[in-house]
């Protein structure tokens, strides 16, 4: 029963610090202004923005995406 919960505990940290690269990625590239030509009222530049956003990497790893994210809480 240890081992099913220890397996399981590393599955969901595995999966909540993906979420938090992914999320950081995000963030940062929209505060460096990357896919700004997107930026506008309307809802398809916005969508188009959002697809931008999530296609640009900012940083070497997803590590550093994870560090950034904890250290800028504190």
């Amino acid at each position: 029963m240890r081992t099913v919960l220890l397996v399981l505990s590393l599955a969901l940290n595995v999966w909540m610090g993906v979420a938090l690269a992914r999320l950081e990625n995000y963030h940062y590239a929209s505060q460096l202004g990357m896919c700004a030509e997107f930026l506008g009222p309307d809802l398809s530049q916005q969508i188009k923005r959002d697809t931008c956003l999530e296609g640009k990497q900012t940083r070497t790893s997803g590590i550093w995406h994870v560090f950034y994210a904890l250290t800028d809480q504190l």
